[in-house]
């Protein structure tokens, strides 16, 4: 009798369960196919050439676990409290703790493992879906496969087993420690809360609005703010610690404004009479009050993740903008070569069925540098840098241009002047050079005027001698003695990239060669010594010489492709990871939203009692959930869109539409939750 009891009540609190019974199923078969597919042996096989995506789907795996073990462990409790009048009334009935504890227990194993059994039945359906976007994601040339996976359905299992212990563990303690006193006693928070809202919330109200708007205002101008630091300070560690700031300031304004600020708003809104008496607002006001007096930490803890997870998206983009934008500064052509291997690649293009497009013969020329480099937080302090550095001629660098388009623009208008086009591209490089520093001593009395240094590469710096490469005028190239070399850029087009890959890689090998030794002294303004090349088998005589060497060929395609296989398996972890956070806290808001209704069922029936119409009542209810899932869902995508904007001025090439469309999906997401809120909402105070 008493099992139909717990039963029937169980039956009755349905609505209140179908929500989190969905939120577990769509986080088990997402949970599934990430497992199973780190089991498809023709995916990952092809993809591990370039990533090994077991690892980077069991970290996703690892991520949804964590956001749907919290999600479980917070609905639970929150049922729990929700029931604690009928707990309190099987004690009165006489029933043992050890016998409610274990009832709950099995009407929780079996939600969660019906959840279980639903969720791997839709994983299994699905998974070639999701397999199929990921090798759409990776450009992966292979076909997706329909397969079931014991494995995957093992660890599936053994992980909800773990959850569902915990789960039982929380259970037994929250039961186990509730007097019979505490469950019938009101809530002292609702019951003696004073809601007259002091002098003092609506200065920290206005406080959390101005910590938000000074993160924002910081990620605005981002790369200006960072770049006038560094100029100032040289802390090149602000890369680091300001993003940090620019997060403590939105989490701690985020949390005081849901605390003390949408209070204020409401008691404001309370207090203008016109308004708030018009179509019974004032009881949607209080009951919000109330409501928001309980859930404001749920509110920001729920703003706080959803933003934290629009930010990882655009996250995921910039680190693969970033690692392609690299790539093609370091690989502006598809194949770089010496020129004794050169016939041999055009002989392989062209047996694979491709026709070279463009051919340049790059000179060069590796000589001895000195230079004065400043000290890091020091001014004016400098140290003396002896350096190999690669010449290359102002007309060579134009005819690079023909080929490299996006090569800025340059003219040397004095003998002497040179320019440094081969930094690594980063921000900082942008800051102004001191005298000192402009002035690059050559061998032979001849010096170089810097005149600018433009952040970009004209090819792979390993398959040179120097640290830099150094644009002179013709006259100074000839003029400086150094070890003269030659690269071939090469395009092509008509073949297919994968087949001649594998041809080039066992014809044309990867290796290192070209061996030179130098040793330059500088003295009394000048720089003596001398660079000469060397055989493999050479041992230098002087033991102040150095020895470097380099690379002998490159191709653009193994990296281009590997920045993409990357980029896509991150960004779908990413947004599938999101997904997943979207929907365990929107369905939180509508679970706490669902048992408010049950408490006010009452009270709305006593005012359609007196004469209030069911239009203006509805109307209520519409305002009421408006002020929970709405302030919730528009800090969460204000911040996520912040964040965006500070990577798009950080990263300028990358094409974020599909963080920005995240933000959509999460307005869609919690707007559709807020309509199926009210929606049952109405229906459960209208029963």
């Amino acid at each position: 009798m008493l099992f139909k009891i717990i039963w029937r009540s169980f039956l009755r609190q349905t609505r209140n369960y179908i929500v989190y019974f969905l939120s577990m199923t769509t986080a088990v078969m997402i949970f599934y196919s990430f497992s199973a597919m780190t089991y498809d042996q023709p995916l990952t096989l092809r993809a591990r050439q370039d990533i090994q995506i077991e690892g980077v789907l069991t970290l996703g795996n690892v991520f949804v676990a964590m956001v749907v073990l919290i999600f479980m462990l917070g609905a639970n409790q929150f049922f729990i409290q929700q029931r604690q009048k009928e707990i309190g009334l099987y004690q009165l009935f006489g029933l043992r703790k050890s016998r409610i504890i274990f009832q709950f227990l099995i009407e929780g194993v079996v939600l969660n493992v019906f959840s279980l059994i639903v969720g791997i039945v839709m994983g299994i359906i699905f998974s070639k879906f999701f397999a199929m976007i990921l090798i759409k994601a990776m450009d992966l040339n292979l076909e997706s496969r329909f397969f079931i996976s014991w494995a995957s359905i093992l660890t599936t299992v053994v992980m909800f087993f773990v959850a569902i212990s915990l789960i039982s563990l929380q259970n037994m303690w929250l039961i186990w420690q509730k007097q019979l006193i505490d469950l019938f006693q009101p809530k002292r928070v609702v019951s003696s809360r004073r809601f007259t809202v002091r002098w003092s919330a609506y200065v920290i109200g206005l406080f959390s609005v101005l910590l938000i708007s000074i993160g924002y205002y910081i990620a605005v101008n981002f790369v200006e703010v960072l770049n006038r630091y560094i100029q100032q300070t040289e802390d090149f560690s602000s890369v680091l610690w300001v993003p940090l700031l620019i997060f403590s300031l939105c989490v701690c304004g985020t949390y005081l404004f849901f605390a003390y600020g949408i209070q204020a708003c409401l008691y404001l809104t309370v207090k203008w009479r016109m308004f708030s008496y018009r179509d019974v607002r004032f009881f949607a006001l209080q009951n919000t009050r109330h409501l928001l007096s309980k859930s404001w930490r749920t509110l920001a803890l729920i703003s706080v993740i959803v933003g934290i997870a629009i930010s990882l998206i655009g996250g995921a983009i910039s680190v693969f903008a970033m690692s392609y934008r690299y790539t093609d500064l370091s690989q502006p052509v598809d194949f770089q070569i010496t020129a004794d291997e050169s016939k041999q690649l055009e002989q392989l293009i062209q047996e694979s069925g491709g026709e070279i497009t463009d051919k340049l013969t790059v000179s060069l020329k590796a000589v001895g540098t000195h230079s004065l480099q400043p000290i890091q937080f020091l001014e004016d302090e400098t140290y003396e840098n002896i350096a190999i550095f690669d010449l290359i001629s102002e007309s060579m660098y134009h005819d690079i241009r023909q080929i490299v388009p996006r090569l800025p623009e340059l003219k040397l208008t004095k003998a002497d002047q040179g320019v440094i086009v081969d930094l690594s591209p980063a921000m900082v490089s942008k800051r102004q050079f001191s005298k000192a520093e402009q002035k690059i001593t050559l061998p032979n009395e001849n010096t170089v005027h810097l005149t600018q240094r433009f952040s970009t590469m004209i090819g792979d710096s390993l398959l040179r001698y120097g640290s830099n490469l150094l644009v002179v005028t013709d006259e100074l190239y000839q003029k400086v003695e150094g070890i003269d070399y030659q690269l071939v850029y090469l395009n092509a087009t008509g073949y297919n990239e994968e087949q001649l890959q594998k041809k080039y890689v066992s014809q044309l090998p990867t290796d290192w060669g070209h061996d030179v030794s130098y040793h330059y002294v500088y003295k009394k303004g000048q720089l003596k010594g001398s660079i000469k090349p060397v055989s493999d088998e050479a041992s230098s005589e002087n033991k102040e010489e150095q020895r470097i060497s380099r690379l002998n060929q490159t191709s653009r395609y193994p990296n281009v492709r590997s920045d993409r296989r990357q980029g896509g398996i991150f960004l779908y972890v990413a947004l599938f990871v999101g997904m997943i956070v979207l929907i365990t806290t929107a369905s939180t808001l509508m679970v706490r939203q669902f048992f408010e209704a049950g408490r006010e069922k009452q009270n709305y029936q006593l005012l359609q009692q007196i004469g209030i119409p069911k239009k203006t009542l509805h109307r209520a209810v519409y305002h009421q959930n408006a002020w929970i899932f709405f302030p919730t869902m528009l800090l969460a995508t204000t911040h996520g869109s912040f964040a965006i904007y500070m990577l798009t001025e950080l990263v300028q090439d990358a094409n974020y539409w599909v963080a920005y469309l995240f933000c959509f999906i999460t307005i869609f997401i919690f707007t559709s939750a807020y309509f199926l809120t009210t929606n049952f909402y109405l229906r459960i105070v209208e029963e």
